[in-house]
């Protein structure tokens, strides 16, 4: 009697360490998709034995949270680190992204996957076939600002909650360690980025052209409509002829209407296009392929040439 008293028990263990360990490995997904950078990013600060949760590629804030995770329901229960996941009202087109930072009125993202949808791609996972849509961004790591109130309200997508960097059993030693109150969350200062804010979209543009352009990179201040002024007072090249394009070169197009600025970088010059890349609001990444000749008009949107702030410093044009 024992002895099947004992062997009923082995086979329980042994089915029971059969479900907790064979959590498909998450090295095994696509190169490109959300659910890849996010674990991999993820393991980079998390503690053993990282992600262990994937019996599946959905549900990761439940699978994680019986893997012994600490998880969160609300948006604002966020830490840097922790992974944002959202999933489709019909359980299709889930995503998942990584928080950079946490700021009063907003969190910043890191994510794989996201734009304009061009594909679609079928993948095996844990032995269960998924299908993926592939966006502009397969493989390309952008950043995003999400207000919380967006959170919850994502596109299509039900907000699920957060996996934070911290097994269950290190959080209830001393949850007062990693908690933060809503007091400290809205005193929260975003970082800058040479006296502009570092997450503010035409700051981005700002870190574009410092990859290319020689020192001291950008060294202006002042209101994006000023900026062709004082770049040019500072020592750079600046023309107000939509012809004198190059790339590399920051443009820049206002609205006097609504008071609004684009700031964009050439990246590509094609005969009589210039292809620019820009950033919206919420740090969302944006091309657009402009006609040379048009940028005499006011586009559609109330939009007027202003200028180009070449990554060449006046003293180069010189020699």
């Amino acid at each position: 009697m024992q002895r099947k008293i004992y062997f009923s028990i082995l086979i329980l263990y042994l089915c029971f360490s059969a479900i907790t360990v064979d959590a498909a490995d998450w090295h095994q997904l696509p190169d490109g998709i959300c659910a890849k950078y996010a674990a991999q990013e993820f393991e980079k600060i998390a503690p053993q034995p990282g992600v262990n949760w994937l019996d599946g590629n959905y549900d990761w804030v439940l699978h994680a949270n019986k893997a012994g995770w600490v998880t969160k329901l609300m948006a604002r229960d966020v830490m840097i680190g922790a992974i944002a996941e959202w999933q489709g009202f019909n359980r299709d087109g889930g995503h998942v992204a990584i928080v950079r930072a946490v700021l009063s009125d907003r969190i910043i993202v890191e994510e794989n996957n996201v734009g304009k949808t061009v594909g679609k791609r079928t993948y095996s996972f844990g032995g269960i076939n998924y299908s993926s849509d592939v966006t502009e961004g397969w493989g390309k790591t952008t950043i995003r600002a999400i207000k919380y109130d967006d959170i919850i309200k994502m596109d299509t997508r039900k907000f699920m909650g957060y996996i934070w960097p911290v097994r269950q059993t290190d959080y209830d030693k001393d949850p007062a360690k990693y908690q933060i109150s809503y007091t400290e969350q809205m005193k929260m200062k975003e970082p800058r980025y040479k006296h502009f804010l570092e997450y503010w979209a035409p700051t981005y543009m700002l870190k574009e052209f410092d990859k290319i352009a020689p020192e001291p990179g950008v060294n202006w201040r002042g209101n994006v409509e000023t900026w062709i002024i004082h770049a040019q007072a500072a020592g750079w090249i600046t023309r107000t002829t939509p012809q004198d394009v190059r790339v590399g070169a920051l443009i820049i197009r206002d609205n006097p209407e609504t008071h609004k600025v684009k700031v964009g970088i050439v990246r590509e010059i094609r005969n009589d296009q210039i292809v620019v890349n820009s950033r919206a609001g919420d740090l969302y990444p944006l091309t657009e392929i402009l006609q040379i000749n048009d940028l005499t008009l006011t586009d559609k949107n109330g939009f007027h040439f202003m200028g180009y702030i070449w990554p060449v410093r006046i003293e180069y044009l010189a020699e």
